[in-house]
């Protein structure tokens, strides 16, 4: 007697929401921004029929078989989107940065601000700008163009909110007769304008146009607000930098890891067995230990979507002879400086190839008989606007006596 089938068992990232119907709960008590409500809706629709489906036939006129794929979501929020995107990107970046030493730099901000930011969220988008200014401006004293690409991270390691900055910058720059020169960034002096140009930027926004979060319900005045940034976080803004790599790989990896999937892994939450609690472990990187943190589901959905970034906003940014407007023309500079060949394109990456490269099946190969599978129709699903009705449709039925 055949054995019966292993029970279903959703990704460890849906079912942390599905479960108890906590999602359904958030969605009821409100609160939520649209985006984390578009974003979530379309996660947990990926993968499912709908989203709509492709229909494929055997090539094989003679074969019966017909196979039915559901279509992907591609959205920040999903892992297992996120894990396409994020390959695509590495390959993309390690083909076309110099071959030449890099420093990875982390801009930080006082704990007193990160509340503003949260409720300002459109405040973050200078923060690229100030900390790669910063930068440009060390190598723009040396007669030097240098390349950067950064990532904003809004999370530290408790999935807490923690808006900083990761640069990324050759250790070196293009000078006016295109000649390679060596650079060095002075830490110190990097710290004092990174607070300097953060401070002149906060006292330059009108009050008028902030939400000033609980925390800082006491500003009522123009000198209220200029004395919270003026002494926010005293003389002790902290920038980290790292040690100087022989390329930029290492980094673009360890970036990869985080821009193109939400802020928690599926193997994080493999353990959770749909209780009302989570618990999760971190580095606390005062102590350099590991630690323990137990929420309750709802706190943990409310951490995860908080992260959820605003629609088209651009998490990772480019400067430098990496900027889209001059790449094409100061990149081709660039390695002939450097004596690197130019690099080819990188072929776009499939669904068909990573399939093959993780299961060792060619999803396209019929099991029947080997023909190709040929793409014959396709079902469309519903749009965004739709899944956020259907999700919200989903959370009333709880209210349904069967």
């Amino acid at each position: 007697m055949a054995s019966a089938p292993p029970a279903y068992k959703p990704r460890p990232l849906k079912n942390l929401f599905t479960a108890n119907g906590c999602w359904a709960d958030l969605l009821e008590a409100g609160g939520l921004r649209q985006i984390e409500v578009e974003s979530i809706s379309k996660m947990l629709a990926c993968g499912t029929s709908i989203l709509g489906v492709k229909h494929y036939t055997c090539g094989n006129e003679h074969c019966p078989h017909v196979k039915y794929l559901c279509n992907t979501c591609h959205c920040r929020a999903c892992p297992s989107c996120g894990k396409k995107a994020t390959d695509q990107w590495i390959a993309v970046q390690n083909n076309r940065l110099p071959d030449c030493p890099w420093q990875h730099l982390v801009f930080t901000l006082p704990d007193t601000l990160w509340p503003l930011f949260f409720y300002n969220r459109w405040l973050l988008d200078a923060l690229f700008r100030l900390a790669a200014d910063n930068l440009i401006y060390t190598a723009k004293r040396r007669g030097l163009r240098v390349g950067i690409f950064g990532a904003l991270h809004t999370y530290g390691r408790r999935l807490n909110w923690h808006p900083h900055v990761h640069l990324s910058v050759t250790a070196g720059g293009l000078d006016e007769q295109g000649v390679w020169k060596n650079l060095s960034f002075h830490k110190e002096a990097l710290r004092r304008r990174w607070m300097w140009l953060v401070r002149d930027y906060l006292l330059g926004q009108p009050l008028s146009q902030l939400t000033m979060p609980p925390q800082l319900a006491h500003i009522h005045c123009e000198s209220d607000w200029r004395r919270l940034i003026l002494t926010a976080g005293g003389q002790h803004w902290h920038i980290h930098l790292s040690k100087k790599t022989e390329n930029g790989r290492k980094t673009v990896n360890y970036l990869g890891r985080y821009l193109k999937k939400p802020p928690i892994s599926g193997s994080r939450l493999a353990h959770y067995t749909s209780g009302a609690t989570l618990s999760f472990t971190y580095l606390d990187h005062r102590t350099q230990t590991y630690q323990q943190e137990t929420l309750s589901q709802a706190d943990m959905l409310r951490r995860v979507v908080q992260h959820i970034p605003e629609k088209h906003f651009r998490m990772i940014r480019y400067f430098g002879f990496l900027a889209n407007r001059v790449c094409g023309q100061y990149l081709p500079k660039v390695y002939e400086a450097l004596k690197m060949a130019t690099p080819g394109p990188v072929p776009k990456l499939y669904f068909a190839q990573m399939a093959k490269a993780f299961l060792n099946v060619d999803p396209f190969r019929c099991v029947l008989c080997g023909a190709r599978m040929v793409y014959t129709a396709a079902i469309s699903g519903l749009t965004v606007q739709g899944l956020v009705l259907n999700a919200q449709a989903i959370a009333q039925m709880r209210y349904v006596k069967p």
